[in-house]
């Protein structure tokens, strides 16, 4: 039976070769290559990979040094290849990043970027593969679970091996019961690093059925069948040796145990990274010999320790545990001492192999060191100590379990640095860069900014353009639309987002017709009024107010609707950025508008760019004594539009202290009062996100005699926000019945001039 077990277990070793569903791997090279300077635009760029990868799950992007995205359309139609082929359009003179993702059958992204130049100098490189973090957070604790569980019973595995045919006749046989603990950690870890795998897969995009037959699926589920099948059948537990008596030279050496031992190790070897390194051969070797021997160095101590807390260990007289520990130890130095060697041979090469793309001040550099120093100063120390008084041990010290403990630490650490795995450098050994380092902060998705503690509000600016460009405006919009709803940074900084975006529309899109084609009031039609801020900007002051009274007028094919005021609204942004932020020139040029509600249009754009200015740190006319300023000196003419933006500042001034917010509107002067209100209305909605009750039970934490303004504010602020008319219906729904009727009348004036387009 053994013969036969064996033979299966040799077979599944051979199926084991990387396979094209292998796809956690590294780049081999490109065309062209990293660092290249290429005279014109090429047609195709090609990625060669070490081992086939599945297109489903690769990713590209190709952009040049200021973010522009250009067009990549994939070639390729082989569900899985080594070689990746995108068609580019054409590329003018400039520098350009290639930034590519594959997801592997284990749940690993490898990432990486090829930089060329078009006509252009390059003069640093990268492009080379670096492993990074699972797709989800709680995929890759448990892809660290399961290894740590692998490592473990591969280390209990090995301590059966070790101690069962030791001449201590009650370690043997305690040893000896141990086995099937051993080997069915062994498999519950086998299979659920298969699984974890097949799900991370699938989370990926990558095809169900293709990864329930992936080769390393496949080798796992082997792993765990195989070690399942010896648990069962009770074979392979070597018979205890009577005290005193020597073992036959060389048997435990040739057991099927260890023969089933040493293949679990190489199939799960096969299963992982190593097949899929530019140098294979090697990798499975370096990586087989170091896993075995941490195994082999662990797991005889460990179990040992183990197994000084039985009952039949505890009934031991002083003599007999004397005998037995003496004869255990003398089968665990020997073991102990070359497995040492084969650990810090096999780790030191490995660490050196990937040495160029280690970083100290990342998490692999500083795991790595954390284990070294583990290694050096505890378990070295110890392990001496421990091997120059053995002789004279009567029982188990306590400081072997403070070893142990340590070795476990390590092995725990292990499974820690393989899912940060940089990835052996590619060919030329150098090390990868980020995207964010070669080409300033651009990213691909505008949900990965989340991620980030420093650079947020750059990181959306660069990642919304790249979607601008390749999509249009309108693409754009909706993603920022989106992210309201689900992200807390964009929903609390939502119409600077949006603006920034029309900032950049204006320089992609000078054309004012397409730069406008949106349908926008997302965020307070941040877009729109970015746009026409920057255009406006372009003109020079003493022309503004010749241009002024027609600069909209494209953009007015609907006179006074919604569309029409959001370009006379950004106009006013866009005359504060002409005049250095002169709020009253400014207010003296919307003057100059065509009519009334072109002025107080205008004029409202100007206050909400003094209160937007304010708050990224910019002069404003405001002032902090009198948070009604500059409201309180502007002509007549302009106070209630700059009332209606003025709560804004007030809240950010008082860090959002809402019932010393309606103070202030409270200390008004009478007939402005319900402007504040409304104000205050259109802002305590947008912090409470259109909820219905929490948004009345804000406008209720002021004057019961103006909260109905704050409800019409409210309402209007809902309609406004959402383009729908039914977007008020939960605030009218939910405030007090006398107040109903001036919530559906501020719905009704909202919802009148969103008809209009």
């Amino acid at each position: 039976m053994w013969t036969a077990l064996v033979g299966a277990v040799l077979g599944l070793l051979v199926l084991g070769l990387p396979t094209p569903a292998a796809a956690h791997t590294a780049l081999l090279g490109s065309s062209p290559s990293t660092g290249e300077e290429l005279a014109y635009s090429p047609q195709e760029v090609v990625l060669q990979f070490a081992a086939p990868v599945a297109t489903s799950t690769m990713q590209a992007s190709l952009r040049n040094a200021a973010g522009q995205e250009f067009t990549l359309e994939l070639l390729t139609e082989q569900p899985t290849t080594e070689a990746v082929i995108y068609e580019v359009s054409r590329l003018p003179h400039d520098l350009y990043g290639l930034a590519w993702e594959s997801v592997g059958d284990d749940g690993h992204r490898v990432s990486g970027e090829v930089v060329f130049g078009v006509g252009t100098d390059v003069t640093a490189t990268a492009g080379f593969a670096r492993s990074t973090a699972p797709l989800d957070r709680t995929l890759d604790l448990i892809a660290v679970a399961s290894r740590v569980a692998w490592y473990l019973g591969l280390a209990l595995l090995a301590g059966v091996v070790v101690l069962a045919r030791t001449r201590a006749p009650l370690v043997a046989a305690l040893a000896a019961r141990r086995l099937d603990a051993a080997l069915l950690l062994v498999a519950l870890a086998a299979l659920l690093r298969g699984v974890v795998g097949v799900a991370t897969f699938v989370a990926a995009g990558g095809g169900l059925a293709e990864a329930v037959l992936s080769r390393p699926l496949l080798l796992w589920v082997a792993t765990a069948l195989g070690a399942v099948v010896v648990r069962h059948r009770g074979r392979g537990r070597p018979p205890p040796v009577a005290a005193g008596q020597r073992p036959r030279a060389g048997g435990w050496l040739t057991s099927p145990l260890v023969l089933l031992a040493t293949g679990l190790v190489i199939l799960g070897t096969l299963a992982g990274h190593a097949p899929t390194r530019p140098d294979p051969a090697v990798a499975v070797l370096f990586g087989a010999v170091h896993l075995a021997a941490a195994a082999v160095w662990i797991g005889p101590l460990g179990l040992l320790v183990m197994l000084r807390r039985t009952p039949a260990w505890a009934a031991l007289g002083e003599d007999a545990r004397r005998s037995e520990v003496q004869a255990a130890v003398a089968r665990i130095v020997p073991a102990a001492g070359w497995s040492f060697a084969a650990v810090a041979t096999s780790g030191g090469l490995l660490a050196l192999r990937a040495w160029d793309g280690i970083s100290l001040s990342g998490g692999f550099g500083l795991t790595l060191a954390l284990k070294a120093a583990v290694v050096v100063a505890v378990i070295v120390p110890l392990a001496i100590v421990h091997h120059r008084t053995r002789a004279g041990w009567p029982r188990i010290p306590r400081t072997a379990a403070v070893e142990v403990a340590a070795l476990a630490g390590v092995m725990i650490l292990g499974g820690v640095l393989v899912g940060q795995d940089p990835g052996w450098g590619a060919a030329s050994g150098q090390a990868g860069i980020s995207v964010a380092q070669v080409l300033g902060g651009a990213v691909d998705e505008p949900e990965d900014c989340a991620q980030l503690e420093v650079g947020r509000a750059a990181c959306y600016r660069s990642a919304l353009e790249n979607v601008l460009v390749a999509e249009g405006p309108q693409s754009a919009i909706d993603i920022i639309r989106d992210l309201a709803v689900t992200n807390p940074y964009v929903t609390a900084n939502c119409h600077q987002v949006a603006h920034d975006l029309g900032n950049d529309a204006a320089e992609q899109l000078p054309d004012l017709a397409v730069g406008l084609g949106v349908q926008d009031v997302t965020c307070w039609s941040g877009y729109i009024h970015g746009y026409v801020e920057a255009a406006l900007a372009r003109t020079s002051s003493g022309d503004l107010a010749t241009e002024l009274p027609t600069f909209c007028d494209g953009a007015a094919t609907t006179p006074y609707n919604l569309t029409h005021y959001n370009c006379v609204h950004g106009l006013g942004h866009g005359v504060m950025l002409t005049v250095d932020g002169d709020l009253f020139e400014s207010l003296e040029l919307c003057a100059e508008a065509r009519d009334n509600w072109s002025v107080q249009s205008c004029a409202s754009g100007v206050f909400m760019e003094n209160v937007v200015a304010a708050q990224q740190g910019l002069d404003a006319e405001l002032d902090d004594d009198d948070l009604l300023y500059p409201c309180t000196a502007v002509d007549q003419t302009f106070v209630d539009s700059c009332f209606l933006m003025q709560t804004s500042h007030v809240l950010w001034a008082l860090e959002d202290d809402i019932e010393a917010a309606f103070g202030w509107c409270d200390s008004a002067e009478p007939e402005v009062q319900s402007t504040c209100y409304r104000s205050m209305g259109r802002d305590l909605s947008s912090r409470a996100l259109l909820d219905g009750p929490e948004t009345a039970r804000l406008c209720g934490l002021g004057d019961p005699a103006l909260e109905r303004w704050c409800i019409h504010g409210a309402a209007t602020n809902a309609v406004y926000d959402q383009i729908a008319a039914g977007a008020a219906d939960p605030i009218c729904e939910a405030v007090d019945p006398a107040l109903e009727a001036a919530c559906r009348e501020g719905q009704a004036d909202a919802a009148a001039v969103v008809a209009a387009g």
